[in-house]
């Protein structure tokens, strides 16, 4: 970057966050199985994807052992060296150089700055955060240091004053997020480092959270920084005992149970230091994974999990293009029949109830969240120049006057007609109507074939269109304007069958549903329940 004949030519910064899978390394070698390779789908319209099925595992070939002996090795030896660069005491050296780099030749701009996380294998060789032979510890270590590399990249943006116009956070990673609860308690820090002058005309912004994760008691200090560790000490100490009392999961401090949210008045200082208490601690898991929490948890329920990204966007207010996705962590725990997944829908709620104004705001795409009816139609109405919409993996909870998907939009795309709005397109891809008890298993989606409707040989191409009880379910579709006011233009409402009168339909051979199944759970995560 210091060089003027390469440093002045780059505009995109990708910076990466990485960990070495040594525990995943041992198990292979212990179990001598072996997972089925990683393979690409293309579909006939050259849509491509990657994938990795469970499937039997194989043994091993003596090679194949050796191999990765050898490798382990490596990763061993290069262990304190990764693990020295992220040190608390050389994080404030991390953020200066990286500061540096970002303001480097000011006078030509930085275009975009990226996170991307991936597991190290050895030398040269590299996994994706959902290969299936990394194992729970592993996979919790990559998510500490994401989220740590995170908190250090955008402090270190945000000292830089360095105005980018992009900013991607992990969207192009699978199965790796930022908790949706760092991201809340690291953003004071980042305002007090000057975020709102760096972030003042970013007009893309792509950002990938997640559901609460547990990233261990012994890396809080990595995760969050000495400040914000303090005070989640004292919280994690408080629900502990909270949860050893048999306190209902609704009475528990800072439990957000209701738009209200429950008494928030306890005092987190009561709970500085207890060294006994602290080695309990080390012993509990929020689930039966070790990195997730279960969904009656207190910790994957409090206030500070829902306003971080509602928060975050107060400062970019040029937004051109946003792009959000969620990923699902929860595991399904609740004794009484009942799912907590559906207070996640609190994050675009605290959006709207923040009557945020995007007025450059042209694309806007959710992908894997949890949506209110009625948060989603006013935040369109308050943003007459939205030209495209998209709704991938998104989920609709029960709100009374709204039956479903088909209800929703169809309202969405007749206001936008009769108030002359700028919105053209509507693009959705596996839509969910879900109930307070949804369990966060992906069930039947919507279906967007219309009754009536000629079959689509571009449906069937892009697959698109799949087959449920013999019938045809419309998985995605493109609605333009000319359609918006066609009657049931998304679909039927309701009803396992989908659109009335249509015939049996056999998909065609070839038709990859597992495949396709297993890369909707990569994407977006499933209830481990």
């Amino acid at each position: 970057m210091e060089d003027d004949v390469f440093g002045r030519h780059v505009r995109h910064v990708r910076i990466i966050s990485e960990t070495l899978a040594i525990d995943s390394a041992e198990n292979t070698l212990a179990t001598g199985l072996y997972h089925t390779a990683e393979s690409t789908l293309t579909n006939l319209y050259g849509d491509e994807f990657f994938v990795q099925l469970d499937k039997p595992m194989s043994k091993a070939t003596d090679e194949q052992l050796k191999k990765l002996a050898v490798d382990l090795e490596w990763m061993k030896t290069h262990a304190e060296a990764y693990e020295m660069a992220f040190r608390t005491e050389k994080e404030e050296e991390v953020v200066n150089r990286l500061a540096h780099i970002f303001r480097w030749r000011e006078h030509s701009m930085l275009d975009t700055i990226e996170l991307d996380a991936r597991f190290v294998d050895g030398p040269g060789l590299f996994s994706r955060p959902v290969a299936r032979h990394i194992v729970h510890s592993d996979r919790q270590r990559l998510w500490a240091r994401a989220s740590q590399v995170y908190r250090l990249v955008m402090m270190a943006w945000a000292r830089s004053g360095v105005a980018i116009s992009s900013l991607l956070i992990y969207t192009n990673t699978t199965g790796c997020s930022v908790p949706s609860y760092d991201v809340t308690v690291g953003l004071p820090g980042l305002v007090d480092a000057g975020l709102a002058r760096s972030s003042a005309i970013v007009k893309d912004l792509a950002f990938s959270f997640s559901t609460r994760m547990d990233h261990g008691w012994e890396r809080l200090e990595q995760v969050y920084g000495q400040k914000v560790a303090a005070v989640e000490r004292r919280r994690q100490r408080l629900h502990w005992q909270e949860i050893r009392e048999e306190i209902d999961w609704q009475d528990m401090h800072g439990i957000i149970a209701t738009t209200e949210g429950a008494d928030y008045t306890t005092d987190d200082s009561d709970w500085d230091s207890d060294t006994e208490f602290d080695v309990g601690i080390l012993d509990e898991k929020g689930s039966e994974i070790q990195g997730r929490y279960g969904d009656t948890m207190p910790q994957s329920l409090y206030r500070d999990n829902f306003p971080g990204i509602s928060r975050l966007l107060q400062h970019l207010p040029n937004l051109q293009k946003l792009d959000l996705h969620m990923y699902q962590t929860l595991e399904y725990e609740a004794y009484d029949g009942g799912s907590r997944l559906h207070y996640y829908e609190a994050v675009f709620k605290h959006i709207v109830d923040a009557k945020l104004q995007f007025r450059q705001l042209k694309t806007l795409i959710l992908r894997g969240l949890f949506v209110d009816a009625e948060d989603l139609l006013t935040f369109m109405r308050h943003h007459s120049g939205i030209e495209r919409l998209e709704l991938h993996n998104a989920m609709l909870g029960p709100r009374p006057g709204y039956p479903g998907w088909n209800n929703v939009l169809t309202t969405l795309c007749r206001s936008a007609v009769h108030h002359g709005t700028s919105l053209s397109v509507v693009f959705c891809s596996g839509l969910y109507n879900t109930s307070r008890t949804f369990r966060g298993q992906w069930g039947h989606p919507h279906n967007l074939l219309r009754s009536h409707e000629e079959l689509k040989g571009q449906w069937v191409e892009r697959w698109w269109l799949r087959s449920r009880q013999g019938r045809p379910v419309l998985w995605t579709r493109e609605v333009l304007r000319d359609e918006f006011e066609h009657e049931n233009a998304f679909g039927e409402e309701g009803g396992v069958q989908g659109a009335k009168n249509t015939a049996q339909w056999t998909p065609p051979a070839g038709l990859p549903m597992e495949e396709l199944r297993v890369l909707q759970e990569e994407e977006y995560g499933r209830t481990y329940g």
